[in-house]
């Protein structure tokens, strides 16, 4: 369900700053403009939508103005606020969030109901032994951890391997993430010194602190990464719903010599695969997956069994 068709996301401020160029800008420029503040795939929606369909750019002689008269103002609707007080009662916002902050933000939201609460939400097949996101330890390391990423410092830490064995040592972080099937945060990071790359549950870091900054350019964290071909059928708009239920992979779309067929590749982390394949499933007949191999088998093994019920 659409609320703001993502207000103030990274498709606004795309938008924003091609309708901000006044003096007009060509079909390449755009093109780069998207690029630059899109994803990978933007390009494939937005520029046919900005030149064909919305009518925001006024074409002449192969260059495109915006229509506006003024500068766009921001505005912040009573829905938006209403779910801005909704997402502040999520677990996982006092991670990004200090206490005072949420305190104060939910005083000038105080005049606006939520738009639903936590036990309106039911997640299907997701693990029940998530992160312990309200832990003040779970929230002190994922704070250090965070601020390590945005200050790009190293981390020395101690992290549990396996029940009675412990792993030392400094790392270099590279990126946070999530899984919505297991609840947890991983934090993708490489060990100093022989840049072998590590993927680590943050609920299982025991200590952690900052240490040096990083001053090199780290190589992209390849660890147990596997790139899933499929092939979507652009009926009732699959392409656009694949678009924002993949949103949290990278991914690359492509147009196929079949009319209203689409390949869209997805970088999945090993780890993730059976997660992936159940939300590949729910896609029905609009989704034909090509490769690899033990995607396709783990496919049909689960479709066997469901028929089998």
């Amino acid at each position: 369900m659409e609320i703001f068709n993502e207000m103030y996301g990274a498709y606004y401020r795309v938008v924003l700053e091609i309708l901000r160029r006044r003096s007009g800008v060509s079909k390449q420029e755009m093109a780069a403009i998207v690029q630059q503040l899109g994803f990978d795939e933007s390009g494939l929606h937005l520029l046919p939508q900005l030149t064909e369909q919305w009518h925001l750019l006024r074409e002449r002689d192969g260059v495109y103005e915006p229509i506006l008269k003024k500068d766009w103002v921001p505005v912040q609707g009573v829905l938006e606020k209403r779910w801005l007080k909704t997402i502040l009662r999520d677990s996982r916002m006092g991670l990004f969030l200090g206490d005072s902050e949420i305190g104060e933000l939910e005083r000038e939201l105080v005049d606006y109901e939520v738009l639903f609460d936590a036990d309106s939400m039911w997640c299907f097949d997701q693990f029940r032994d998530g992160d312990a996101y309200l832990e003040p330890t779970y929230r002190a390391n994922f704070g250090v951890v965070l601020q390590a990423l945005e200050d790009k410092r190293e981390l020395e830490l101690a992290y549990q391997v396996r029940e009675r064995e412990m792993l030392r040592g400094t790392f270099l972080p590279y990126r946070l993430e999530f899984s919505e099937k297991n609840d947890r945060f991983r934090l993708l990071c490489f060990r100093k010194g022989d840049l072998k790359p590590f993927t680590m549950n943050v609920g299982k870091v025991m200590e952690v602190r900052i240490g040096a900054s990083v001053d090199m350019a780290l190589p992209e964290h390849r660890a147990e990464m596997v790139v899933v071909t499929c092939h979507v059928v652009n009926h009732r708009n699959a392409v656009d719903r694949a678009m924002i239920h993949f949103a949290d992979y990278k991914k690359k779309a492509f147009r196929t010599e079949r009319e209203h067929v689409f390949e869209l590749e997805i970088y999945c982390p090993t780890g993730d695969l059976t997660e992936l394949v159940i939300q590949l499933l729910s896609f029905g007949p609009m989704m034909k997956v090509l490769g690899p191999e033990r995607v396709v088998g783990e496919m049909k093994a689960r479709l066997a069994r469901q028929m089998a019920l």
